[in-house]
């Protein structure tokens, strides 16, 4: 069943035969279609309140309408859905139906997680049709009862990469602007979304930083000699807008990306730009900045020749990075004086809304220990390991260089 998303924007020509417009429209929301390319009325409706007036984000209103489609596809098997619509279909549903659904789901190996957020999903969109609340209801009552029907899930250990996962991608490529993009992804943490926005400036900005050992009240993050506060403009902003924040980089990978920056390659595409500031700090092959889909790739690509030498046992994801530098951030003393200091910083500079969300990281793996600690069972910090990562990894860009 195909769904669209649409970000907030002003239409002035109707798409539709016959439709025509007095003046510009302001549109925004989510359709869901059925086989014939038909709106589904009450999935759609409630998507596009959400995304408009609760600020959810649009790859969250496509996961949530997935979700419907997937429950619709279930119902559309059952007997007595014959001869209904799909609207008819979701309207008639009975906690028995759910039920089974879940169960089939779960007998077909889905984890326990994603069993359970379908669940919190459809309750979401059942409550929605009965409370009143945004709508007239077309329910008396939702069919979920008020205890969830689907077990709750186990707690996980966090699935991350560690150094030795990040030595073994960075070799599988040739290019040094690959590699400086890995260790920083790995150093600063940041989500595959937002590698993009991140300029030129304010690289210069972060290298340009020289206190230290204090608290600045711009990005209220302890900032300690060997590591510099860089701007971050975030994806998980309320609405889908941008929520910056600051997150801490360590020198050795600031000093690399200014080697990359001062290539001829890099200032050969940095002319591009009327504002050379605004410059993508990182580009791809054709001198463009990265978006998430070409990241998708390049970890793919390079996780992939990776996986196949033996050099990881796991394939290897740009959101791995950011848990394996939530774990080095856990266990630097120059981060923290204590656990929960670390763990606030964390929160901090991964951009979490919650701490509940950053706790996740309090229990350290062994491998993970053992690719931060020295022979003597010392901790190294951040610092340490990034220049390690330099060290050996770091190659010569040289004039002639077309990538």
């Amino acid at each position: 069943m195909p769904i669209l998303v649409s970000p907030n924007k002003t239409i002035s020509d109707s798409a539709i035969e016959g439709v025509t417009f007095d003046r510009p429209q302001r549109v925004i929301g989510t359709l869901v279609l059925d086989d014939y390319e038909k709106v589904v009325q009450y999935p759609s409706e409630w998507l596009t309140k959400r995304v408009a007036s609760q600020g959810i984000s649009y790859a969250t209103a496509e996961t949530y309408a997935r979700n419907i489609t997937y429950f619709l596809d279930y119902l559309k098997r059952r007997p007595d859905s014959e001869g209904l619509t799909h609207d008819e279909m979701l309207l008639r549903v009975r906690l028995s139906a759910l039920e089974s659904w879940f169960i089939e789901q779960s007998n077909e190996g889905m984890d326990r997680s994603t069993n359970r957020n379908r669940e919190a999903c459809l309750r979401s969109f059942y409550d929605y049709l009965s409370d009143g609340k945004f709508r007239d209801p077309v329910l008396e009552r939702s069919p979920f009862s008020t205890k969830y029907v689907t077990p709750k899930p186990h707690n996980k250990q966090v699935v991350r990469a560690d150094l030795n996962d990040l030595f073994a991608l960075m070799n599988q490529s040739k290019y040094e602007r690959d590699r400086v993009l890995l260790q920083f992804m790995y150093d600063s943490g940041v989500r595959i979304s937002e590698v993009e926005r991140i300029t030129y400036n304010d690289i210069r900005d972060a290298i340009n930083f020289t206190n230290s050992g204090f608290v600045c009240s711009q990005h209220n993050l302890p900032v300690h000699p060997g590591y510099a506060p860089l701007l971050i403009r975030g994806s998980k902003g309320r609405g889908n807008s941008i929520k910056e924040r600051y997150t801490l980089v360590s020198t050795p990978t600031l000093r690399r990306i200014a080697t990359y920056h001062s290539s001829p390659l890099y200032k050969r595409h940095q002319m591009k730009y009327g504002d050379r500031g605004l410059c993508p700090a990182f580009l791809n092959s054709e001198g463009g900045a990265y978006n998430k889909a070409s990241l998708a790739k390049l970890f793919e690509r390079l996780s992939k020749k990776a996986k196949k030498k033996g050099l990881v046992t796991k394939s290897i994801h740009a959101h791995l990075l950011r848990h394996g530098s939530a774990y080095l951030i856990l266990q630097d003393p120059n981060l923290g004086s204590d656990y929960l200091e670390r763990l606030v910083n964390i929160k901090k500079t991964l951009g979490h809304t919650f701490i509940s969300t950053t706790e996740v990281y309090t229990s350290i793996p062994f491998d993970i220990y053992n690719s931060i600690a020295d022979e003597k069972g010392a901790i190294k910090s951040k610092t340490d390991l990034m220049e390690e990562v330099v060290e050996q990894t770091k190659l010569r860009i040289r004039i002639g260089d077309k990538k």
